[in-house]
This record gives structure tokens, C-alpha cells and sequence, in this order.
């Protein structure tokens, strides 16, 4: 089992930082759950009284107000959403900048990464058909600038006119501090059949099988590796990055792509859920809950780190 770094330093770090910010989010979800309970009482007691007193139009009068609060507290609910996560992320961004490869580290819940960083990596078919993107954060790995968050690609099948869901997950574009040339794009072979359309995109624009050039049987076996001409495969996906690529899904059992466009690397990493999204009625306080998110986080950043080690 993959281990994130500095697992013991996060759980200090959780008792007498994190967790106080959480008390504090707990005790405003906890008010917000009683305002949804009284407002539920008052509905069904101002029912009753016009069941009971036949109080006609009075009883509209006395409806207003409960309106009115139970509209207040739908946006103190959204305020709780959306202020949730910040809250948190940026705490673990002050702990991840103290680690000594990884600093400017920043998050933005209103940031993306751009479509075109997305459609530029070739690993999805251009301009999808839906495509939105947020939790965005930056910063740097050892020598390499980066940027990541959520995105969420949706295309229409051609079979049923449906929307279906293409990517879901976290999403990587690096810059390599050093020049290099060559294109490539690594896919899950359990995935070709369904981006058939993509890989055939690539192969339009002059991407061609590359897989004589992978040693690892294991990688060749988990993924396929497209690359255009003049690309030195093995010098970009060098035998330590196949081993850590593959271990990685392994370990993670989640899809994983990733693409090379001469000094800009993409990693996608597939998953089904939203990252430290918080629950309304059922506690939040939770070390797993901000360790799982950290553990995301902290691969993607490892996996970069491996890049920028071996290049």
C-alpha cells in the first residue's frame, strides 16, 4: 500500500490545526441542521392550525416569515458548502509548502485548469462536448511549475444520443525545466475500446503504437503508449517512471493517463468522488476524510517530483 509522505507530521498537524477548524465547521452544521428542524415544526404545526382553525388567509401571513427562513438557511447550507473546503485546503497547503520539494503552493476553489491546457495534452478527444473544471492549485515541484484540479469531461455517444461521462478525476499539466522534444500519450488498455474516437485523433495527426519500446512487460501489459515520430519513448518514460506509473495503479486501482507534449507533461488520474466535498448530515470530523484528500493530492505531487527527477 502506497504510504503518502509525512503521514505522522499530518496527524499532529490534524489534532492541533485542522481538527479546531473542523470543531468550528462542525458546531455551524450542527445550528444549521436544528434551523432545518424547527423550520420543519413550524411548517407542520402552521399545518395543523389550518387544518384545525380553518385560518384561511391568516395562515398565509403566518407562512411568510417560516418562508423566509427556510430560504436563509438553503444559502447558509450553500455558504457552508462552498466554505468548507477552502478552509481546509488552504491549512494543507500551509503544511505541504513546508515540505523541502515543494513550495507556492496555492488554491483557488474558482480556478480551473483552461480547456485548451486540457485538449492540448491529446490524451481526450478535442473540443468535448461538455467539459467544466475547478479546485485549482499551483505551485512547484523541486524545478517544475505546475498546475492541477478536478475536471469532468462529458461527451455524446453515438450510439444513444446520450451524454456519457469520459473523465472524472484529477488533472495535471507540469512544465519541465529543461527542453524537451517528442509527443506521447499513455492510456489504460481497459479504456481503448471506449476512447476509440480520441486514439483515433491521435493517430490522424501522425501518433503511431509505441509499445517495442517499453521494457516493462507489466507496463505493456496495463497500458498502451502512442507517440509521433521522432519522439524517444524511452528517454521520456524512462524504466523508474514506467515502474512508478504502474505501481501507482496498482496500488490505486484507478485509471491513470498521462501524455508528454514536448515540455509539457499531463497526468489524468480517474476517480468517482468529489475531493473533501463535505457531508450535511453526518460529521465531517474525520482524519480519514482529510487524509484521503491528502493522499491524492500528495501522488500526483510524488509522481511529478519522479519527473523531475529523472529528466
Amino acid at each position: 500500500m502506497i504510504v503518502p509522505p509525512r503521514i505522522d507530521e499530518l496527524r499532529v498537524y490534524y489534532n492541533t490545526t485542522i481538527r479546531p477548524e473542523l470543531l468550528r465547521l462542525e458546531r455551524l452544521r450542527i445550528r444549521l441542521i436544528r434551523g432545518i428542524v424547527l423550520s420543519l415544526l413550524a411548517i407542520a404545526a402552521l399545518g395543523a392550525a389550518f387544518v384545525i382553525y380553518d385560518l384561511g388567509f391568516l395562515i398565509f401571513l403566518l407562512a411568510v416569515p417560516v418562508v423566509f427562513y427556510i430560504g436563509s438557511l438553503y444559502f447558509r447550507i450553500e455558504k457552508f458548502r462552498q466554505a468548507f473546503k477552502p478552509a481546509i485546503v488552504e491549512l494543507l497547503m500551509t503544511f505541504l509548502n513546508e515540505s523541502p520539494n515543494y513550495r507556492s503552493l496555492t488554491y483557488d476553489p474558482k480556478g480551473k485548469i483552461n480547456q485548451d491546457r486540457f485538449e492540448r495534452s491529446g490524451l481526450f478527444r478535442p473540443m468535448p462536448d461538455t467539459y467544466h473544471s475547478e479546485d485549482y492549485i499551483r505551485g512547484m515541484v523541486g524545478e517544475m511549475a505546475f498546475e492541477m484540479g478536478e475536471a469532468y469531461v462529458r461527451e455524446i455517444s453515438p450510439a444513444s444520443n446520450r451524454l456519457l461521462l469520459v473523465f472524472s478525476g484529477l488533472f495535471v499539466h507540469a512544465i519541465f525545466n529543461e527542453p524537451t522534444t517528442g509527443q506521447l500519450a499513455v492510456w489504460p488498455r481497459q479504456n481503448l475500446r471506449r476512447l476509440k474516437r480520441t486514439i483515433d485523433a491521435y493517430v490522424s495527426s501522425g501518433g503511431k503504437l509505441a509499445d517495442v519500446e517499453i521494457m516493462n512487460p507489466g507496463f505493456r501489459e496495463e497500458f498502451a503508449v502512442y507517440a509521433k515520430p521522432g519522439t524517444h519513448v524511452a528517454g521520456i518514460l524512462t524504466p523508474p517512471m514506467q515502474e512508478a506509473i504502474l505501481e501507482f495503479s496498482r496500488e490505486q486501482d484507478r485509471d491513470i493517463f498521462f501524455a508528454v507534449y514536448n515540455k509539457d507533461l499531463f497526468i489524468g488520474v480517474a476517480h468517482e468522488y468529489d475531493l473533501l466535498e463535505p457531508k450535511f448530515f453526518s460529521s465531517n470530523l474525520s482524519f480519514q476524510l482529510i487524509r484521503q484528500f491528502y493522499t491524492d493530492i500528495t501522488i500526483m505531487l510524488e509522481v511529478i517530483q519522479d519527473f523531475d527527477q529523472t529528466h
